[in-house]
């Protein structure tokens, strides 16, 4: 699981806010950042007023921007995302633009899974600030994320060196995790995590949480990530982030009216209600077709607006539900080639074995190989790959 509001992070990607970007607090009483009930006209009437504003102010434009994409994290109102790109864009347009807007102009473009574009932004606003430490940390999720991992390694290395100790342990851990040190990883972030009060931050403090669970998940450790993911949730409750990695581990432990319960504090997102289906159908409840159905609506609403940035939903939903073998390898592939995290390369082993593919098969082994990728589902799922660890997989035990 990424550690991005990228997340996350989504996508994510969760980037955490770290001690020198604190966050946005207008002083302004009339500053609006989202519309309410009743209120639309007077709320455009104010944006379009701080616009015209931010087009010639930066900090301005900083502000603003900054205060929409946290809107828009804490909403999920997708068109949040979008304002903050109109007061970005004139300003990213420009042959010099201020570091702090190539960020947040990156932070959007990750969003939507844009990844070579925002790390191209990202490498601009660090020449500009070497010291940039929100940009080096999403720069290194984004990485992360892609499954460039040694390329993540140097701002990882940075963090550590600039003062940002916890930031940069977590980033690192990510690294050697997925680069043949997997056990390395669990026990720098077992200590990390020891202290049940320490931590920058509560959003910190889940974010390690998430990336503990995620290694101890891939170590075959169910129990020690439903543990990790569940002190997540007390720490940040609204984050739907962790929400939706211990709704997974839940399933995959068979606790499904635990996983229902949980996800029902989430906001209906496509991952929400991609889970809350999956929960629902292996506990042969009835109410999983209601799911299902307004799943299915969100995806092709997205399909029409030309978005791809549910594919790894798409995958699942086919091999979970469609019974088309082939159409469920074509999303797991174009998937895997925009993002690489846990999810994404179990779902590409799982539907390269459902289909026989040997091409793709030997695709995914090739990069492991090269990587040094450490997951027991993914070894059990690949021929010749059975991991020793005797774990129980979330993949081949709901088949079964």
């Amino acid at each position: 699981m990424k550690a991005c509001l990228a997340a996350v992070l989504a996508l994510t990607a969760l980037v955490p806010t770290l001690k020198a970007a604190e966050p946005f607090r207008p002083k302004d009483p009339g500053f609006v950042v989202a519309e309410l009930p009743g209120r639309a006209v007077r709320s455009r009437d104010s944006f379009a007023r701080q616009l015209l504003l931010s087009r010639s102010d930066p900090q301005k434009a900083t502000q603003l921007a900054a205060a929409l994409l946290e809107q828009a994290r804490v909403s999920a109102q997708p068109q949040l995302y979008g304002r903050a790109e109109s007061v970005l864009a004139p300003w990213v347009a420009r042959p010099t633009v201020p570091a702090a807007l190539l960020t947040l102009e990156a932070d959007v473009l990750q969003q939507r899974h844009e990844f070579g574009a925002a790390i191209g932004l990202l490498d601009r606003a660090i020449a500009q600030d070497p010291r940039a430490a929100h940009a080096r940390l999403m720069r290194a999720n984004v990485h992360i994320v892609t499954g460039e991992f040694d390329r993540a390694r140097p701002d990882c290395t940075w963090l550590l060196g600039s003062g940002e100790q916890w930031a940069g342990s977590v980033c690192l851990a990510q690294v050697v995790g997925s680069t043949g040190q997997l056990e390395r990883a669990r026990v720098l972030l077992e200590r990390l995590t020891a202290d049940e009060s320490a931590g920058p931050s509560v959003d910190v403090r889940a974010w390690t949480l998430a990336v503990r669970a995620d290694l101890d998940m891939r170590a075959g450790a169910l129990a020690e990530a439903q543990i990790a993911l569940t002190r997540a949730v007390a720490l940040a409750p609204t984050s739907d982030y962790v929400r939706l990695a211990l709704a997974d581990v839940l399933i995959a432990r068979g606790y499904l009216t635990d996983a229902v319960n949980v996800l029902g504090a989430a906001r209906p997102s496509v991952s929400a209600l991609l889970r809350r289906a999956i929960a629902l159908a292996r506990a042969h409840d009835s109410q999983m077709q209601g799911s299902l159905a307004e799943l299915r609506e969100r995806l092709a609403v997205s399909a029409q607006r030309g978005e791809r940035t549910h594919l790894r939903e798409e995958a699942r939903l086919a091999l979970e539900f469609a019974n088309d073998r082939r159409a469920a390898l074509a999303l797991a592939r174009d998937n895997f080639a925009v993002q690489r995290e846990t999810e994404d390369v179990r779902l590409l082993a799982r539907a390269a074995t459902d289909a026989r593919d040997t091409a793709a098969i030997a695709s995914l082994e090739a990069w492991i190989r090269r990587t040094h990728y450490e997951d027991v589902v993914v070894d059990r799922l690949l021929p010749g790959r059975e991991s020793s660890s005797g774990a129980t997989t979330w993949i081949r035990a709901r088949r079964s």
